[in-house]
């Protein structure tokens, strides 16, 4: 009967529920810590923290991107910080993340900085953004023509976000290997890969992020079941196995992904 329970409140519920439920159990949290060794960046967002970024960019989706239910955002960047706040963003809005999808039949498309990305990304017909990745969520010093800047922009949206039009189980959230899933589904299959890997509240997931794509699963593996499960991601770039196992000891990790995906 508690299992019968806990299907049908799942089946009840939509992703941006799920974001709300552990965002206010979280608070100070950590949630995210991003470490990039080619940099020398480190940066801790707490669950608050995280969703002050969250309200700012579903606010900039809503209000300046005008899109809605049905629409589709491409996203086109690597495992990053800023690319987790796009992931997360536009389920709040009711919006469907593409990952690494095509850019020509979607709404609107992130990408990064890199040569190839920004000319498949010019494809899209509509709004096209750049994330610059650099260190402390700076700004370009020059913008990609033909995009506009996320860092640069997004800071001027409300730290506070309430959708015109909230998504529901129903509505389509995450295209996965060509398909749609919603709501209902993404939350449904976050929590089977939460139990698959062991992930649970108090959780700190290593994810050695090897490859700069990743399709859906790989979304759901690396960021997606680990918020359903209220387990803390540490996401590293670039670190070889000696550096990882240092990593690994220093911020306290009790599980670890490898993350190798590709596009789809």
């Amino acid at each position: 009967m508690a299992n019968q329970d806990r299907a049908r409140a799942a089946d009840a519920r939509d992703f941006a529920a799920v974001w709300r439920e552990r965002a206010a159990a979280g608070g100070p949290r950590p949630f995210l810590t991003f470490l990039d060794e080619a940099t020398g960046e480190r940066v801790e967002l707490s669950y608050t923290t995280f969703g002050n970024w969250l309200a700012k960019t579903a606010n900039l989706i809503q209000d300046d991107l005008m899109a809605q239910s049905g629409d589709r955002i491409a996203v086109t960047a690597p495992p990053h910080w800023t690319t987790a706040v796009w992931a997360v963003a536009p389920l709040l809005t009711g919006v469907a993340v593409d990952p690494w999808g095509d850019p020509a039949a979607a709404h609107t498309v992130v990408t990064h900085a890199g040569e190839d990305a920004l000319a498949a990304a010019r494809a899209c017909p509509g709004e096209r953004w750049a994330l610059s990745l650099l260190p402390l969520g700076r700004p370009f010093d020059a913008v990609p023509d033909g995009f506009r800047d996320y860092a640069a922009e997004v800071r001027g949206h409300g730290d506070r976000f309430a959708p015109f039009d909230p998504p529901g189980p129903a509505t389509e959230a995450l295209v996965v290997a060509g398909r749609i899933l919603t709501h209902r589904e993404l939350v449904s299959v976050a929590a089977e890969h939460a139990g698959r890997d062991g992930l649970e509240n108090g959780t700190r997931l290593l994810v050695d992020a090897r490859s700069e794509h990743f399709g859906g699963v790989e979304l759901i593996d690396w960021l997606y079941a680990p918020l359903h499960a209220g387990a803390a991601v540490v996401l590293v770039r670039g670190a070889d196995e000696e550096r990882l196992e240092r990593i690994a000891a220093t911020e306290r990790t009790t599980r670890r992904l490898a993350l190798a995906g590709a596009p789809g």
